[in-house]
């Protein structure tokens, strides 16, 4: 499945009014054929194209991007998405693909946004896989990390040195999806550098463009049920698809819920879906019933050898075998 294809012709409508944050080169749908679409981000047009010009986050990640390439934006986010469009008609779907991990507070993203939406509006995510990207190795993100910068004044320090410590150059999923050897790309950041990020983070001085929340598809879902099972969340899963095979993202739509409780058994098919433990379960039961077709076919095999090695002993072959042998003979004489 391609998400954004999917997005575009079973989610978006021509008349829908749409926001896109971050952009940047590949926005998901052309204003032409959509007019009601606006873009935003943190960053002015200019400063986003002065920021992907060179960048610590370039140097360290390898992401390329053509800054003449880079979508005209609409907004610039002043403090948060309430306080932006706060006299603004609000929104039937917003859009972000590749986004919120770059936000130093996702859980204050995710309470923010609901406030622009319509009541029956829909937020759509595009989320890296950590496991098939730069994020590799980095440890991965809980609601307990989420809550306590949340409920702190200072930056996510702890994710940024985690990010300038652990992240790697490679960011082709399908080398992480068919490598034999993973660990031969093992970070060798250096110590000191991250210490150096660390501490500037304390001081809410952040680097130029951080991954704050790696996830892999089942640790974000798994997260947004613990936000809103402590009554944290405003949204229900609509839809979900798992990161798909040699890719790197997942999706989700999100709607605005009607009630605070949280949707337990939508949770658990969905969390049951993508466990790694349960898909471990599933790929040992196939091997077993294989196993099990395999031992019975060789078994027919070897009942079908010991039948013919039987026939060929047999007095009734070998006078079968002689007259083919004579019949040949003659056919040639004539």
């Amino acid at each position: 499945m391609d998400f954004r294809d999917y997005i575009r012709s079973k989610i978006l409508k021509k008349n829908d009014r749409i926001l896109e944050f971050g952009p940047l080169i590949r926005p998901i749908v052309d204003k032409k054929d959509y007019p009601n679409i606006f873009f935003a981000d943190v960053r002015s047009t200019e400063d986003i194209m002065k920021l992907y010009t060179s960048s610590d986050y370039m140097q360290a990640t390898g992401i390329d991007v053509d800054i003449n390439s880079v979508a005209e934006i609409d907004y610039v986010i002043n403090k948060s998405y309430a306080e932006t469009f706060k006299d603004k008609e609000k929104f039937d779907v917003v859009y972000l693909s590749h986004v919120i991990e770059h936000m130093p507070d996702i859980v204050f993203f995710l309470k923010d946004v609901a406030n622009i939406l319509k009541k029956n509006g829909k937020l759509i995510l595009l989320y890296p896989d950590a496991r098939y990207c730069f994020d590799h190795f980095r440890n991965g993100t809980t609601f307990v990390d989420a809550y306590d910068v949340y409920m702190s004044e200072e930056k996510n320090k702890k994710a940024v040195f985690d990010f300038t410590y652990n992240v790697v150059h490679e960011n082709s999923p399908e080398f992480f999806w068919g490598s034999d050897d993973v660990v031969e790309i093992l970070p060798k950041n250096n110590f000191k550098d991250a210490a150096k990020t660390y501490d500037s983070a304390g001081h809410n001085d952040l680097p130029d463009d951080v991954h704050f929340w790696p996830f892999s598809d089942y640790q974000f879902v798994k997260f947004l049920y613990d936000m809103d099972r402590a009554g944290m969340l405003d949204f229900d899963i609509s839809f979900f698809h798992e990161t798909q095979i040699n890719t790197q993202e997942f999706m989700i739509v999100l709607k605005l819920k009607n009630k605070k409780i949280a949707d337990y058994k939508k949770y658990k098919k969905t969390l049951s879906t993508i466990s790694p433990v349960n898909k471990m379960n599933k790929i040992i039961g196939e091997n077993n019933t294989l196993a099990r077709e395999l031992a019975e076919k060789e078994k027919i095999a070897q009942e079908l050898s010991a039948e013919l090695h039987s026939i060929y002993k047999s007095k009734r072959w070998q006078i079968a075998t002689n007259l083919a042998k004579i019949n040949k003979v003659v056919s040639r004489r004539k």
